[in-house]
């Protein structure tokens, strides 16, 4: 039972029917059907969460900062803690490709590779501000031989692509000098920003195109489903939304 109104800081894409959803506020983890319209199963956890990333076999890794913890969670009909891993600092946000976990770090200003048992693989100090706002900071996508990790640079006004060594391998700055709170890579090269002001702006990272989609004023996670061509996220009234994206 929620203590307070929900603080749906980051959700993730499970199946074409099911997102799990971290909130903030009240300390859990959301199983939410997005066909019945209705949360399934919600976990308590022992810290407040900021990040979801899916993983195979129907899990997802949470981030709980200050606890310097990352959970593993199965997800059938209900949320259960399969596993633990102990990190170096406050993991904000989690991403995961090619059977590894990226991390993002508030403090140390860092991103990390890591197998699932928690060794890390590589390891990159970034040159960039230490304050994190709401919103996804980090998005992977793996195409082809490919693999491009999107990190947001907030102060900076831009998004830094690196590639599987952590290394930065271009820069994308917004228009209009927005700030962007939120990355999320769909494909094809495609990137979408949400920025404060409320817009949602799609980058066609190849030909260095934007294209202004409209005002949302989402605040919190992205996440699209494939399958539906849907995208979700959560507004200024902690609800999930959804919207169509051709």
């Amino acid at each position: 039972m929620d203590r307070e109104n929900p603080g749906l800081t980051r959700m993730a894409v499970l199946s074409s029917d099911r997102l799990v959803v971290v909130d903030y506020l009240n300390q859990s983890v959301k199983l939410f059907d997005v066909v019945q319209d209705k949360v399934l199963h919600q976990l308590e956890v022992d810290d407040r969460p900021t990040s979801v990333g899916s993983l195979p076999k129907a899990r997802v890794a949470v981030t709980l900062p200050s606890k310097n913890t990352i959970l593993i969670l199965h997800c059938d009909s209900k949320l259960s803690i399969v596993d633990m891993i102990t990190v170096q600092g406050w993991c904000w946000n989690i991403a995961y490709s090619n059977k590894l976990l990226i991390v993002l770090y508030e403090n140390p200003r860092k991103i990390e590779i890591m197998n699932l048992n928690g060794s890390v693989v590589k390891q990159n100090e970034l040159n960039m501000s230490k304050k994190i706002y709401w919103g996804d900071k980090l998005s992977v996508m793996t195409e082809g031989d490919v693999t491009s990790i999107y990190v947001v640079d907030y102060n900076n006004k831009r998004i830094l692509r690196l590639d599987e060594n952590l290394q930065v391998q271009q820069i994308y700055r917004l228009p209009d000098g927005a700030k962007p709170w939120g990355v999320l890579a769909v494909g094809e090269n495609q990137l979408l920003v949400g920025v404060f002001g409320g817009d949602i702006w799609q980058l066609d990272s190849t030909m260095g195109r934007w294209t202004r989609l409209g005002e949302t004023w989402l605040i919190g996670s992205l996440a699209f489903c494939h399958e539906r061509q849907v995208l979700y996220g959560a507004d200024s009234s902690d609800s999930v939304k959804r919207y169509a994206i051709s």
